[in-house]
């Protein structure tokens, strides 16, 4: 057997180096590289860390996303997803400081504004992103893209019905969500979010009982979080009848700057609501948008209402199952409430 000459050998060995180069190069004027993953291979990967987190695989969703997180064809919008991604598995296996650094990270990657929705993500993760933001920014106040919007506070309404009181106690909190969402559509105003002042009340070892809120706690709250203004409500439900009550107090100032009351059928409190909200946009010099088409998000079931709100209150006591059980229930009383539907999903893979 003739062994080839040297100068063959290196002959040989720079028609491959060449033809590598010509193939990378046509890789690259194709818009593709090898050696990088493709858009197309995010994307799957994505969707499979997804549906493994939703089936409580979370050992594989987490696994799929830490292949993709260092990846540089990466770009920041799926960083950010990957991140959140992260986020939500390491906190279902209960692994919690892997959480904090994924939402650390996924704040570095601010501007703009990161902001996580409550009634996507479930509880745990949100105390994990409002606790890591407080660190990030050195303070409780909420976040704003802009400093010349005004920002309100709603606290949770008192019950003071006179019939079946305890019966009603749940819509404590489910008024207050209600108001929230009205007046989340309003231009240039911020709107708090129920789930970030139950966290500040636990930090503040302050209780969260409408029956203690008074102007004093409630412009210490206000101060807390940096807003302008706080809404304390109430309302009364006898017979067919109910009443919703509220003050809006300027946290500067301690001064009530409105005290408003509407009434009617108690069927139909979700025109009662949306009342209350125009007398305090109006009052705090919002505009909330136009009336559009019925979008489902909320309900008009009393019945669903209650059911939701009875939700809510299970899942600040961290009774997950029992809070899913309530959200199918009024999805039973009305099967068009997303904002029940998307709660449901938000714990689903971790009541398994």
């Amino acid at each position: 057997m003739k062994f080839l000459h040297k100068k063959h050998i290196n002959l040989i060995t720079r028609l491959l180096m060449i033809s590598m180069g010509v193939f990378l190069i046509g890789f690259r004027l194709s818009g593709s590289d090898p050696l990088r993953a493709q858009p197309g291979d995010i994307s799957t990967k994505l969707d499979q860390a997804v549906d493994a987190y939703r089936s409580a695989n979370f050992d594989v969703s987490i696994n799929l996303l830490a292949s993709l997180v260092n990846d540089p064809a990466l770009d920041k919008k799926d960083k950010k997803e990957v991140y959140r991604l992260l986020g939500l598995s390491y906190t279902a296996k209960g692994l919690y400081d892997e959480a904090r650094t994924a939402i650390s990270d996924l704040l570095k990657l601010e501007p703009p504004l990161v902001e996580l929705d409550p009634d996507r993500e479930p509880p745990k993760l949100m105390k994990i992103y409002y606790e890591v933001r407080k660190e990030y920014s050195g303070s409780y106040q909420v976040e704003l893209p802009d400093p010349g919007i005004k920002t309100i506070a709603v606290l949770d309404f008192m019950n003071r019905s006179i019939d079946d009181r305890e019966k009603y106690d749940p819509l404590e909190k489910g008024f207050s969500d209600l108001i929230i969402h009205q007046l989340n559509g309003a231009t240039n105003l911020k709107v708090v979010e129920r789930e970030r002042i139950q966290w500040i009340l636990n930090e503040i070892k302050l209780e969260n009982d409408p029956n203690l809120f008074d102007t004093e706690s409630a412009v210490r709250i206000g101060k807390q979080l940096g807003v302008h203004s706080v809404l304390l409500g109430s309302f009364i439900k006898f017979k067919n009848d109910l009443w919703l009550g509220a003050r809006l107090v300027k946290v500067e100032t301690s001064e009530i700057l409105l005290t408003e009351e509407v009434k009617g059928k108690a069927d139909k409190f979700f025109d009662l609501s949306e009342q209350l909200a125009s007398k305090i946009a109006k009052e705090i010099q919002v505009n909330l948008p136009a009336k559009e088409a019925e979008t489902g998000l909320e309900t008009h079931s009393l019945e669903a209402m209650m059911a939701y709100s009875e939700g809510l209150a299970l899942l600040e006591k961290n009774e997950y199952k029992s809070a899913y059980r309530k959200f199918q229930e009024a999805l039973k009383y009305d099967p068009g409430y997303s904002k029940a539907r998307l709660k449901a999903e938000s714990i689903e893979p971790l009541i398994g």
